[in-house]
């Protein structure tokens, strides 16, 4: 059964002589001592009432340091656990592509022995008239020694004549009552990644779709045209006509001056 158990290794020294024994080694109820009679009743490990786990163990321990007994002994304990596998996550792959399926457990390595089997999860019976042909790959894989107390295993899948499909994987134990499972996809494989292109220096610009063509499309061949600049015509603002005024102080004299001279002039003649 899975769980912690304790073992104690007894030694019956010098009178080689068990002081601390069971009742009956095959099927033991109470565990006797020598003192203060031999064949006294120390405790019980069987039946109703019986001492369990640690309480056993240490009650055999301190019956054993008795000063009464010379027995000597040694103890340790260890853990029985359930077989168990794992399957780590597998993720999307593509068809035509070789992918590994691997997983831990703590079955005991190069001792055991793990079946894979790798169905398509479309797969069902047929009748005879029906194409029953379906993608999937099995095989038998060896228990690895692993690291934290933890074995672990791997299977390889070829998925060259996998159809796109979802997948069941399901490892069992050849030997042993375990079984684990776990899905994962298979799609069209893409096409080749394409390598990042450098960005041309010049990009011709071509628009030419026949619905809507475009008049007068130049393509750069190597370098773009120079375009023309284009002329904006300078307004030049009109030169203000000059303001008639009238008259002033100063054009009144220049009049006066001039209607002297012309009386001089006149009465000169």
């Amino acid at each position: 059964y899975a769980g912690q158990y304790f073992v104690v290794v007894q030694h019956p020294m010098y009178n080689n002589e068990f002081d601390i024994y069971p009742d009956n080694p095959l099927a033991p109820q109470n565990v006797l001592g020598s003192y203060p009679t031999r064949g006294s009743q120390l405790f019980k490990i069987g039946g109703q009432g019986a001492l369990q786990g640690t309480d056993a163990a240490e009650a055999l321990v301190q019956a054993i340091n008795s000063p009464m007994v010379d027995d000597t002994y040694t103890k340790l304990q260890f853990l029985v656990e359930e077989p168990k596998v794992t399957i780590n996550p597998i993720g999307e792959q593509k068809v035509g592509s070789k992918f590994e399926i691997a997983g831990t457990t703590n079955l005991m390595y190069d001792d055991n022995d793990l079946l894979v089997e790798v169905t398509s999860s479309s797969f069902k019976p047929t009748d005879k008239s029906q194409s029953g042909e379906f993608s999937g790959a099995t095989g038998t894989v060896k228990v690895q020694q692993g690291t934290d107390g933890l074995n672990k295993w791997s299977f390889t899948v070829d998925a060259s004549t996998f159809k796109p499909d979802e997948f069941i994987v399901r490892v069992s134990g050849v030997t042993t009552d375990v079984v684990e499972t776990a899905l994962f996809n298979i799609v069209e494989a893409g096409g080749a990644p394409v390598a990042p292109i450098a960005a041309p220096t010049v990009a011709p610009v071509v628009n030419a779709t026949p619905e809507a063509p475009v008049a007068n499309a130049t393509v750069a061949a190597t370098a773009a045209p120079t375009e023309k600049p284009t002329e904006v015509p300078t307004t030049v603002p009109p030169t203000p006509e000059p303001t008639q005024k009238s008259p002033g102080f100063g054009a009144l004299v220049a009049l006066a001056g001039l209607g002297a001279v012309a009386f001089l002039v006149t009465r000169r003649n």
